[in-house]
């Protein structure tokens, strides 16, 4: 009998980059070619290669790039590659840029504005580890435009998720495993959001401030309700691998 593939993405290969790019798929956060993610990689980035479904990367498919652009193969990387080295070079703290289509951020972002705060805070995830998530209105994708304003956003080195209008989600992180887990949060919320046409209960607006903000930074400040600590044991990276994620439903 065929084993399962491992879904430990550590420590980062050719290997474990694929299956995370399938893994993606999987998920549905992408379809057909569209998303695309990088990683750094000793003096350079692996890259998934332009005008390939992430259900098709293989290890011989990932690319590595090294510095200046220099690749030894055929094949392209991505062409929204431009808009990953823009924040790699703003962010030293960032190992990872993972970029989906995911279709409930998509359709949320068609019900609010551009903006710093685009939706409310309505599961415990999204207020942890994506709020606020900014929106930028639609850029063509790949273009130079797209790839400014995605730089300037991640100036603020506290931003690990950026909406795109009509066109999907930027997640970063220190590995795979964090910028994974953070997009799956913030699709929960933003499926939450659908669900309840926006009207749904939000945890974050106990004390009645505007859009719960107070609370959320009651618990991010509040030793051992949210501080330091606490935030540092349950960062996206340290938590179970985003196989065993969609468990917590059943919880």
């Amino acid at each position: 009998m065929k084993q399962p593939e491992p879904r430990s993405f550590e420590p980062l290969t050719k290997q474990s980059f694929s299956r995370f790019c399938a893994l993606l798929y999987e998920r549905h956060l992408v379809t057909g070619v569209g998303g695309n993610v990088s990683a750094r990689f000793g003096s350079g980035f692996l890259v998934t290669p332009s005008g390939m479904s992430l259900r098709a990367v293989s290890p011989e498919s990932v690319l590595l790039v090294k510095s200046g652009g220099r690749v030894r193969t055929d094949l392209k990387p991505s062409k929204e590659f431009a808009m990953h080295l823009g924040i790699f070079g703003n962010r030293p703290d960032v190992k990872v840029v993972c970029h989906v289509h995911d279709p409930s951020v998509i359709a949320s972002s068609n019900l609010v504005k551009p903006g710093p705060n685009s939706l409310p805070a309505l599961t415990p995830g999204f207020a942890f580890f994506a709020y606020p998530l900014p929106l930028l209105p639609f850029f063509v994708p790949g273009t130079a435009e797209l790839a400014e304003a995605v730089r300037r956003q991640f100036l603020n080195h506290k931003l690990r998720a950026l909406a795109l209008q009509n066109h999907g989600l930027i997640t970063v992180g220190e590995t795979l495993s964090e910028a994974l887990n953070i997009s799956e949060e913030v699709h929960e919320n933003a499926m939450v959001y659908l669900l309840t046409r926006g009207r749904g209960s939000r945890p974050d607006n106990r004390d009645g401030g505007p859009d719960g903000r107070p609370f959320i930074r009651s618990l991010k400040g509040r030793p051992g309700r949210g501080g330091n600590k606490f935030f540092a044991d349950i960062r996206p990276g340290s938590r179970p691998e985003a196989a065993e994620v969609d468990q917590r439903s059943s919880t």
